[in-house]
Parts: structure tokens; sequence; C-alpha cells
């Protein structure tokens, strides 16, 4: 069984490209960028002081994009989680039953075709068919093109997995439907915008939102001594490195899709072309970049510290980022 209305276009990022199928499948057309920007889809996560290896990571996306974008579209949208694997598997079948695209969290590690042992369980993908005679699960996902058939053992793994950095989600995924009656654009996009400051702004702990970004670039200049030897120190540099432009970002830790956004939204809303808010989210994305490539280079340097100049680059996004979001809490509802 394949879903007739489902149509994959290939994108950058899990969650906003597996949500822009789901809603496509039930007649509502967006692209990823306005998915992600609808989503209030930037964030920042500093964990630091784990005893697993990277003992520092840094995420660069909101946890509840796919619900947050709902919200917004007043689409209706519903979680699951299921222990029982069968249970679990006949529910979203059910779901393809009542013409739904499932949105499945799974660990890449699981998915054969992305050959790698690394996990990482919060993996969005739309569920679009199933060949049960073949034992397998037709999915979509990300840059892909077309639909990837997925052996349905190794599926279970992938939605059954406990691994970093989530922890077990009890076979989560998200039924959604298309909005009633959506609303107009520039009300989605004003709700979003604000979303996004409040996201950015006003967490409580010095590890999530600006606080945490603040937090990560005043102890990154300690990370070679804080890590857990020098294999440690290596990966925690590599892994920011491929955080940030790898794992699907789009580059700049999301922030070159949010500008992708923002140049969309000026199309239905005035603040974003009066505060050069797409200009703004570019350069913060290239220098998101370039803090990348010198972790990559940094990690392939046995023992090196962090230089003052990619100490301060850090700093000076992290004051950047509060200075946008304060602006853009500024325009108000």
């Amino acid at each position: 069984m394949i879903l007739a209305e489902f149509q994959h276009r290939p994108g950058v990022h899990c969650g906003s490209t597996a949500l822009a199928d789901a809603l496509r499948a039930r007649g509502l057309d967006l692209s990823e960028a306005m998915v992600f920007g609808l989503g209030a889809g930037l964030g920042f996560y500093y964990l630091a002081g784990s005893t697993l290896s990277p003992t520092h990571s840094i995420y660069g996306r909101q946890l509840p994009l796919e619900t947050t974008a709902c919200e917004v579209l007043g689409a209706p949208v519903r979680e699951r989680t299921e222990d029982d694997p069968a249970l679990a598997w006949q529910a979203v079948k059910d779901a393809l039953g009542r013409g739904l695209a499932p949105v499945l969290s799974t660990d890449i590690r699981f998915l054969p075709y992305y050959r790698t042992q690394v996990p990482f369980n919060g993996h969005k993908v739309a569920l679009a068919g199933h060949d049960e005679a073949r034992g397998l699960a037709l999915v979509a996902d990300t840059e892909r093109e077309g639909l990837v058939e997925v052996p349905l053992a190794d599926l279970e793994q992938a939605r059954a997995s406990d691994g970093q950095p989530l922890g077990y989600t009890g076979r989560y995924w998200l039924e959604v439907d298309a909005p009633p009656r959506p609303p107009p654009m520039p009300e989605a996009i004003s709700s979003a915008l604000g979303r996004q400051a409040k996201h950015m702004l006003l967490e409580a702990s010095d590890r999530v939102g600006v606080l945490g970004l603040e937090r990560f670039a005043e102890e990154l200049p300690s990370w070679p001594e804080r890590a857990a030897g020098e294999r440690d120190r290596a990966w925690c540099l590599r892994f920011a490195y491929q955080s940030i432009e790898k794992r699907g970002t789009g580059g700049g830790n999301f922030r070159l899709l949010y500008a992708r956004f923002l140049e969309e939204a000026v199309a239905h809303h005035p603040a974003p072309a009066r505060l050069g808010l797409a200009a703004r989210m570019r350069d913060l994305a290239a220098r998101w970049t370039r803090l990348a490539q010198a972790f990559k280079s940094l990690s392939e340097a046995p023992g090196a510290g962090i230089p003052a100049p990619v100490a301060e680059l850090a700093r000076g996004i992290a004051g950047d980022e509060r200075r946008f979001y304060e602006e853009v809490a500024a325009l108000g509802p």
C-alpha cells in the first residue's frame, strides 16, 4: 500500500521536510523553509558534562518544531506513543488507511541507508506506505529522492531506540491533518515570529535558548580541559562541526534554512523586510559555518586548544542572536 496523495519533495531538514510531506498529503502545500519558520524551528541546546562522549555538544533546532507549526496553522495533530511494537506498527498502518502520512521519530543508526553507527534518535521521517509481503516500509526522508525502502525490522529498531540525545521516546509519532480553515499567512507569520523570539529569550535554563548560547560561548575556551581525554576533545569538536553543518541542518546551524523562511515571509508580512531579518540571519548562518569549519580543523589537530579568534567568533554570534530575537520580540503580537 502507498498513500495515493503522497508527494515527497526533497529538503534538507528531517523535521520540516517530513511535516511538509504530511501536510501535502492532506492538500496543504507549503515549502520546507516555510514549515520550519512557522514551527519557530530555531533553537539552541547546550549539553555539557555528559558521561558519554561527546561530553560537550550543541543542537540548533527547537524540539517541538512540528507541533508548533501545527498550532500556528491550526492543523489537527495527535502525538502518540506505544510501547508494544505490534500495536505501534498497526497504529501507523491505521493512520495510513485514514489517508494520513504519519511522521515517525527514528534513530538514524538503524536506518540502513545512513550507514552510520553514531546514534541520533530524533530524526523524523514520513511514512508513505508499506509492502507487507516483502517486509518493507516506504518512507520519505530529507534530501533523498523518492521513497526509501526500509526493512520493517530495521524500522522497529529505529523507532524503539533509546539512543542519544533523547533516550527512549516510546516509538513517538505524529498524525497530522490539514487545517480546516488555515489562518491568513500574515497572521501565521506574525505568530511564528513571536514564538521564535519567545523560545530563544524566555527559557529558564542556562543550557537552552540564548542563555544556553551565551553559556556555550563562555565555556568554549575550556572545552579541551573539560574533555575526558584527547579522543573526547576531538570528538566534541568534530560533533559540534557536524551539528552545525551536517545532520540535516541545511548549513549554518539551521540559520540558513530560517533565512529562507524569512525571504519567503516578506511577500506576506512587512516586518522581515523592514528589519532586514533575512540578510541578518544569512550573516549569522555564515558565521556559524565559519565556527564549524574551525571546529573541524581543531578536531584534526591533536591537543589543540581554542584560539582566541574562535572564542570571539562564538561570543559575537551569541550577542548578535540575542539582539536579533529582542528586536523580533519588540514587534509584539
